[in-house]
């Protein structure tokens, strides 16, 4: 009986290991928010790159990142993200196609992270 009872134990003890539900895929900005400061209209094109990395515990996959202008393009590779592993998002602003004024953009990551869509706000004051 004694026996009978310790595998008993051993079987559920090894279930309960292997019936843990990952957590899924998480992604993790290098920065939110950046800041361009005061640009003339006749600048060069801006260009930043903003690391991601995987915390969650299934691949991730940038499906998408969403801009608001035309003035705002983006470059990404749409492969899966191991956990742990990094990824870069190439971000290019072109002063000459932004209003004169206060630029305020958000830019949308669409992913296969389990908290949904995260953002990156891109900010500068644009000049004549």
């Amino acid at each position: 009986m004694r026996r009978l009872l310790t595998i008993l134990l051993a079987m559920f003890a090894v279930t309960m290991v292997y019936a843990s539900e990952p957590e899924g895929a998480k992604i993790e900005l290098s920065t939110q928010l950046i800041d361009l400061g005061v640009l003339s209209q006749k600048a060069p094109k801006q260009r930043v790159e903003v690391e991601y990395r995987n915390t969650g515990d299934l691949p991730l996959v940038l499906l998408e990142v969403r801009t608001s202008c035309t003035c705002t393009t983006t470059r990404y590779e749409r492969k899966k993200v191991m956990p742990d592993e990094k990824g870069v998002i190439t971000i290019e602003m072109e002063p000459k196609k932004a209003p004169e004024g206060s630029f305020y953009r958000v830019l949308q990551l669409l992913s296969t992270a389990k908290d949904g869509p995260a953002n990156i706000v891109l900010k500068a004051e644009i000049t004549k």
